[in-house]
């Protein structure tokens, strides 16, 4: 359900990431799963949503050394695309648009500590 992910961790004390729902499997899990929203702010701001995407991170991070591991992350509440700027043609990350458009959700990250 997880179709982008930036980690943020450059000068930073540890990981954080921002996540992108993917756009097509996100509203499939939902209705699988008897979930009513359907925009995507909607499914982002979902607590069931959340807790799969949190199962995935921890999941994730078992793969990782402890310096590697997101310790906390953010669901952004709309899709990464070309059109949006977050995403080149061939769909690669442009970090410095995510980093300057999640400026204040990266801070919060932060922010609260070590919680996700």
């Amino acid at each position: 359900m997880i179709g982008h992910v930036a980690a943020i961790g450059d000068r930073r004390p540890y990981v954080t990431a921002l996540v992108a729902l993917d756009e097509e499997a996100a509203p499939v899990w939902a209705a699988a799963h008897g979930l009513s929203a359907t925009g995507f702010a909607e499914l982002a701001a979902d607590p069931r949503i959340r807790e799969e995407v949190s199962a995935a991170v921890r999941e994730a991070n078992g793969a990782l050394s402890r310096p590697e591991q997101i310790k906390a992350f953010h669901l952004v509440d709309r899709p990464w695309t070309p059109d949006g700027g977050e995403l080149t043609p061939t769909l690669k990350l442009r970090r410095a648009v995510i980093e300057q458009r999640y400026a204040a959700e990266i801070d919060r990250l932060y922010a609260k500590g070590r919680s996700s």
